[in-house]
């Protein structure tokens, strides 16, 4: 409409002057017909009545005549049509077609129906037919709308072409899927290994054996196969066969029944390692078949084994005693009980790991710390009398019961995601026993550990290399910065000393100054740093820092306060759902972190496929990546 205002401005003065034009005349007209009405005054007195009743007659039937044709077209659907209204002039008679335009209706439109309206931008009166709804233009205007809008619509699409051509579509990065499970970048031809591996994992019910083989290779092929669902006791023997296989992975043994992971025991007696994914379908019998009939075995993992109760768990780990080194377990049951076994017979464990299990309570992290009172002291007094007899001692004489001794040896502790709630006094009271051996901790869903977990932490654990605290949203944001500073003030004389690894996942309350304390103590030695979904308080200042930029808020505006080396070893990173990640927030910290790897940035918009790019570096979850 704005396009239009001249035009309207233009006819506006045109119709003024063609209304003064007719004032003019029309004066005029009176003048002459003044002279005309004295110059009548003497005729006879009989012409003028009659003439008038002629007139009176003619109006009367024209009226009727109009209103019978209304009346015939009411149904007639709505239109506008301009009409021309002309004056009427007295003294003249005037034909029945110019009396019915001078009412503004002519015999069409009449016949059809409508009523009059003034146009909204020229005030000029036209006939609209039936309802009249939205704005009310006359045909004129409304074409002179319609074109301005279609001019500004036409103009709007030439400039985005223009922007388009300028700035040529972004290549949406393609991706494959491969027998290994993980979704990779398309980098070109794969190699001659990468070709004969998938072959192989297709044709595997012809193989025999795979010869001399690289365990690399083997472990690859059969991370491969267990991806594809073919793995199961036909094709086992292709990886468990040798007397000097000392580790064996198997990711997936869905399919393979309990007999068939016994058939370790004769294959592989000089086992060491024994990493077992997805066995559901080993129970009781089938595991402390595997403790004594593997009299090397030192490193467990068993992922998904809800059938071995807790009595079965006990039994293992009084088999295996002083020779277990490293045990994990996930998706079990795993109680107090099976905890108490193992605190008190696996004395020379190195590394712990305890994930999702249903079972696992307070209670059960409570076996790890020194008992404080008389019920912890009873509940594991049966078990050191066991652990006495099983190292020779005979049976203890009554009222004499072994000391409870700590787990000097371990090193990693991971208790993750449990499914019942841990309180916070004992967590403290294990990272007071254990603190100053421990090299990782990962306490990953203790959501009930408070600000002054923090504080024995920092006391108690100063060799930490590795700390997990995903989920630990009841920690306060300046006790964890208060906490990261002090490291820093504590450990100021060691060069070199900081996390390798950290992961603040989910704690909502982390701000930007916990990122800024946290890369000026560890910034020289972090490697893995997740921080997903922790974009409540952190803002733009918080992911620059990873940079080395530290800035600070004065009066409502960042200052840059200072300038550090940043995270120059930084090799993985997670900052999924923080959404104040960009393009240009990336192309800051590239620069200073040179090893970074892989940048996972799920749900964050501002990451495109303009994205800072170079050789090694792979982003995960890009919403601009095709699958």
């Amino acid at each position: 409409e704005i396009g239009v205002t001249e035009h309207f401005r233009e006819r506006r003065r045109r119709e003024n002057e063609e209304r003064e034009r007719a004032q003019a005349e029309e004066q005029r007209r009176q003048q002459g017909q003044q002279g005309e009405s004295a110059a009548a005054a003497a005729a006879p007195s009989g012409e003028p009545a009659a003439h008038e009743a002629s007139e009176a007659t003619a109006d009367a039937a024209l009226a009727a005549d109009m209103q019978g044709e209304e009346q015939e077209g009411a149904a007639a659907g709505p239109s506008t049509v301009p009409v021309k209204v002309k004056r009427k002039r007295k003294g003249k008679k005037e034909s029945g077609d110019e009396a019915e335009y001078n009412l503004g209706l002519n015999r069409s439109s009449a016949r059809k129906g409508g009523k009059m309206h003034s146009c909204e931008m020229c005030e000029r009166r036209f006939l609209v037919r039936g309802d009249a709804t939205g704005r009310q233009l006359c045909p004129a205007c409304r074409r002179s709308v319609d074109k301005a809008a279609a001019d500004k619509a036409a103009e709007t699409q030439r400039a985005r072409q223009t922007m388009q051509r300028r700035a040529p579509a972004a290549k949406r990065r393609k991706m494959k899927k491969t027998e290994g499970g993980l979704l990779e970048f398309d980098s070109g031809l794969p190699t001659l290994q990468d070709l004969c591996v998938r072959v192989i994992a297709r044709h595997l019910d012809q193989v025999e054996s795979f010869g001399d083989i690289s365990g690399q290779s083997l472990n690859r092929l059969c991370r491969i196969i267990s991806k594809m669902r073919v793995l199961d006791e036909q094709t086992l023997g292709l990886f468990v066969g040798g007397q000097d296989r000392t580790s064996v992975t198997l990711y997936d043994c869905t399919r393979i029944k309990p007999a068939g992971l016994r058939r370790l025991v004769d294959t592989t007696p000089r086992l060491e390692s024994l990493d077992l994914q997805y066995c559901g379908r080993l129970d009781d019998a089938g595991l402390l078949a595997l403790a004594q009939g593997l009299p090397r075995l030192a490193h467990v993992r068993l992922d998904g084994a809800f059938l071995v109760r807790d009595a079965a768990w006990a039994g293992f780990f009084r088999v295996l005693g002083g020779r277990l080194r490293s045990f994990s377990v996930a998706y079990g049951g795993f109680g107090a009980r099976a905890m108490r076994a193992l605190v008190t017979h696996c004395v020379r464990l190195e590394a712990l790991r305890v994930a999702e299990c249903s079972d696992f309570d307070d209670d059960s992290v409570a076996m790890l710390a020194a008992p404080i009172t008389e019920f912890e002291e009873i509940e594991q007094e049966a078990e050191r009398l066991l652990r006495a007899e099983g190292a020779g001692k005979g049976k203890a004489p009554a009222g004499a019961v072994p000391a409870w001794q700590p787990m000097a040896q371990l090193r990693a502790l991971e208790l993750v995601r449990p499914h019942r709630p841990m309180a916070s006094m004992t967590a403290r009271r294990v990272v007071r026993g254990l603190g100053k051996q421990l090299r990782v901790l990962d306490l990953a869903g203790f959501r009930d550990l408070a600000d002054d977990f923090l504080d024995d932490l920092g006391a108690s654990c100063p060799n930490l290399q590795e700390l997990g605290l995903a989920s630990c949203d009841s920690i306060g944001a300046a006790a964890m910065a208060a906490y990261f500073a002090g490291l820093r003030g504590r450990q100021a004389l060691r060069a070199g000393h900081g996390f390798t690894r950290v992961d603040l996942s989910r704690c909502y309350m982390l701000t930007d100054r916990v990122v800024q304390e946290l890369v000026r103590h560890s910034g020289a030695t972090l490697r893995r740093l997740a921080l997903n979904s922790v974009d409540d308080n952190l803002t733009l200042n918080g992911v620059l820092a990873l940079g080395g930029f530290m800035y600070g808020a004065e009066g409502g505006k960042a200052r840059l306060e200072e300038q550090t080396a940043g995270c120059g070893c930084l090799e993985e990173l997670d900052l999924s759902w923080v959404r104040c990640t960009t393009d240009a927030a990336l192309e800051q910290i590239l620069p200073k972190c040179k090893g970074l790897a892989q940048v996972s940035v799920y749900g964050c918009g501002g990451v495109t496929a303009f994205a800072p790019a170079r050789a090694g570096l792979r982003y995960v979850g890009r919403e601009c990546d095709t699958v």
